[in-house]
């Protein structure tokens, strides 16, 4: 019965598209509603007005084409689908050419050439002296392989002016088109000249198949509950198993008479947030189902709310579970594991972003927004499915196809995943602590958990030239030459307590010098220490008894302390005794979503102060940069090593922030969400990121962001991670052995 509804419902999702996450409207729109669409979509609504990021326009000679920094604008007074389209205004001359790609974006899943598809697109033409002859041309790219090119009249049933025509081009009219390769770029480029100028609007660029289901839509939508905190409007509907309906279009009213259309969502989601203008005000909502030619279902029942505004407690509860809802609704049915797309034809499954998952379902138990009976089911076939999986040493791949239980390599290149294995054995021994009742269900999952957890054989996983290190994955095909070391705080330090842990196979107590804090080189074949010579596999490794200053000695006599990865650096006024600041903070609070740093001090380092002084010095650096805000709450550089200063600030690196400096964090997510909520802000939590400076904003989510967020939020409020943590038995004799007081 499974098999059967989860592929009822993916060919129901194929016929109706798959991944892209947009927004209809600008920051300072009162229509803020969220669009979520799939790959087959190359353009539905820009996120931001004023210009479409992801376009590019060039022009030469006295030809031209509007733009805003070499990209179309996009109006949000004109539109096929709410909330806005793309303004194409040009001047083809003999003397000179243009050229418009959209370019398919690079943080979501591609659409993929299927043959008998057709790409279809909305065209408004509004100048009068426009002929069809006078249309662009168009031509699709798969990379560096480029399509013949096309003018646009032959695929247009019925030109005129001044209302959306349907351009429909059957894909088999492209030559050296790729079957089941990615779309690139679709590009437009100047056709018949006339030196006029000429203004088009361009909306639904997307492929689709030749013959989607027409089922009339006869029944009325169902909008089964709307809801608010402060200004935000929750819609929910139930929307049936019709495998013509496409979209659900939401319609807003202020006075239960004028109806506008305000956003479209996918068929795959269940609710989404609206963002309204005004506390202490009534607004009210209705929907239709959407058909593939976009012919609506008689509308819903009318809902009305009344907003009012919410506490800074209410509005931490609405982002942390909002995260929390991310990882409710993504996850393949058959397996139970956390599904990256829901779309994906294979239903590729990830372990890492399952280990995520998990502790992030945890905590909506804990509140109530998902029932701890779900989630002991979707434990439990989690359990089934990866008892079954393929693995080595009780080490699993990154990826597996969730339906048939074989890893997913990738490049084709057979790997097991260390670093991602440990990530979901940990979040797996949370959750053994947290179902801990005496039901046969809960004691069956404990059971099974113990199983995955005493197989991993973390002995067999270590270095060639040193067995205290562990490699970051393992391959049968020349795995030296494909693995690392591992060792550092982000990467190292959650998966050598836990390998060190281990009821059967744990790694020596030396480990934790002479693997996680040794410094090495990137490739294990040629691991070498630095700055001094080479430590052979004889080294002894001295360790107190109450293990604050462990040493690493070469033959009992030289000491190699300096070759650890400890420190004593000051960055922007701050001492930092590990780490640096030119990788995302993100990876820097990964080991403390489940280690509690407070008191925890090695003889080296106190972590709690680390984690203090290092939000600090970043928070300041990101502060100094050129982030296109004048705002020192906004900050949290994704990628602070770009030399071009084209800086991503990523939401969830403030927020978190409010596990160890609770001001901080507390600030930073009220100024996100005041200043960006509007196309930041989604049923699903933050995006992954926002360019101030260049207009531009993620379409994706990130599961490290979302469970990040989600987290440690809630370590800040009650510590509910952190502390089952702390009472794995085996993980806490370990804690116990290295950390002592200061």
């Amino acid at each position: 019965m499974a098999y059967f509804l989860y592929d009822y419902i993916y060919q129901f999702m194929r016929m109706s598209k798959k991944i892209l996450f947009i927004i209809g409207l600008s920051l300072s729109s009162a229509m803020s509603l969220s669009a979520q669409t799939y790959p087959e979509v190359v353009f539905e609504n820009s996120l931001l007005s004023g210009n479409y990021a992801k376009s590019l326009v060039e022009y030469s000679g006295e030809s031209w084409v509007q733009n805003v920094k070499k990209n179309l604008p996009t109006t949000d007074s004109l539109f096929f689908t709410p909330g806005n389209s793309l303004s194409l205004r040009y001047l083809s001359s003999r003397a000179g050419t243009w050229r418009v790609a959209l370019l398919n974006d690079r943080h979501k899943v591609n659409y993929q050439v299927v043959a008998n598809d057709v790409l279809t697109i909305k065209l408004y033409v509004q100048t009068a002296h426009t002929k069809e002859k006078t249309l662009p041309k168009i031509q699709l790219l798969q990379g560096a392989s480029a399509t013949n090119v096309l003018d646009l009249a032959p695929f247009i049933d019925d030109f005129d002016h001044d209302t959306w025509l349907n351009v429909e081009i059957p894909l088999s009219k492209f030559s050296n088109l790729k079957a089941g390769e990615s779309i690139s770029e679709v590009v437009f480029s100047q056709n018949t000249s006339d030196e006029m100028t000429h203004q088009l609007f361009i909306d639904q660029v997307e492929f689709l198949p030749k013959n989607p289901p027409r089922v009339k839509l006869s029944s009325g939508a169902i909008l089964s509950q709307v809801t608010s905190i402060d200004k935000q409007v929750e819609l929910q509907w139930q929307l049936p198993l019709t495998p013509s309906i496409r979209y659900i279009k939401i319609y807003r009213s202020t006075d239960n008479v004028d109806f506008k259309p305000i956003a479209i969502r996918p068929v795959f989601m269940q609710k989404c947030y609206d963002l309204v203008e005004e506390f202490n005000k009534k607004y009210y909502y209705k929907i239709a189902w959407v058909d593939y030619d976009y012919v609506e279902s008689p509308f819903s029942a009318v809902k009305e709310i009344l907003t009012k505004p919410a506490t800074d407690l209410e509005l931490s509860n609405l982002i942390k579970l909002a995260n929390v809802n991310y990882f409710i609704e993504n996850y393949d049915i058959n397996s139970g594991l956390f599904l990256p797309n829901k779309a994906n034809k294979k239903a590729i499954v990830s372990i890492e972003e399952s280990g995520y998952a998990i502790l992030s379902l945890l905590v909506g138990v804990e509140n109530n927004v998902i029932s701890r009976q779900a989630v002991l089911m979707r434990l439990t076939r989690m359990m089934k499915f990866l008892n079954k999986a393929q693995n080595h040493e009780g080490v699993f791949s990154s990826f597996y196809d969730g339906r048939e239980g074989v890893p997913v390599y990738l490049n084709n290149v057979q790997m097991y995943d260390v670093k991602a294995t440990s990530t979901l054995i940990e979040a797996l021994l949370v959750a053994r602590e947290y179902f801990s009742k005496d039901s046969p269900e809960e004691k069956s999952l404990r059971d099974a958990v113990n199983g995955l957890w005493k197989r991993v054989n973390w002995t067999k996983l270590t270095s060639t030239s040193n067995p205290h290190a562990l490699v970051d994955q393992w391959s049968a095909i020349d795995s030296t030459a494909q693995s690392k070391n591992l060792n550092g705080l982000n990467d190292g330090l959650s998966t050598y307590l836990l390998a060190m842990s281990s009821p059967t196979f744990p790694l020596s107590d030396a480990s934790y010098i002479a693997g996680y804090a040794r410094k090495v080189a990137a490739v294990d074949s040629n691991s070498i220490v630095y700055p001094v010579s080479k430590i052979d596999q004889d080294a002894k490794i001295e360790l107190r008894t109450d293990f604050t200053t462990p040493q690493l000695m070469m033959n009992g006599t030289v000491s190699v302390e300096d070759s650890l990865i400890f420190q004593n650096h000051t960055f922007y006024g701050k001492k930092i005794a590990l780490g640096d600041l030119n990788s995302s903070m993100i990876d820097f609070y990964r080991p403390f979503l489940t280690l509690d740093p407070r008191g925890k001090y090695d003889g080296h380092v106190d972590y709690g102060q680390l984690a203090s002084n290092y939000i600090l010095a970043y928070k300041r650096r990101d502060n100094e940069l050129n982030l296109g805000s004048t705002y020192t709450d906004i900050w949290g550089v994704q990628n602070p090593a770009d030399q071009h200063g084209h800086y991503l600030v990523n939401p969830a690196i403030g927020i978190s922030a409010v596990a160890f400096e609770q001001e901080i964090g507390q600030k930073s997510l009220r100024k996100f969400y005041d200043q960006y909520a509007q196309v930041l802000f989604t049923q699903y939590g933050f995006r992954s990121w926002i360019d101030l400076k260049n207009n531009d904003v993620s379409d994706d989510f990130t599961p490290k962001n979302q469970a990040t967020v989600a987290i440690l939020m809630e370590n800040a409020k009650s510590g509910l991670i952190w502390k089952l943590y702390n009472q794995i038995p085996e993980i806490n004799a370990t804690l116990k052995k290295i950390y002592v007081k200061k």
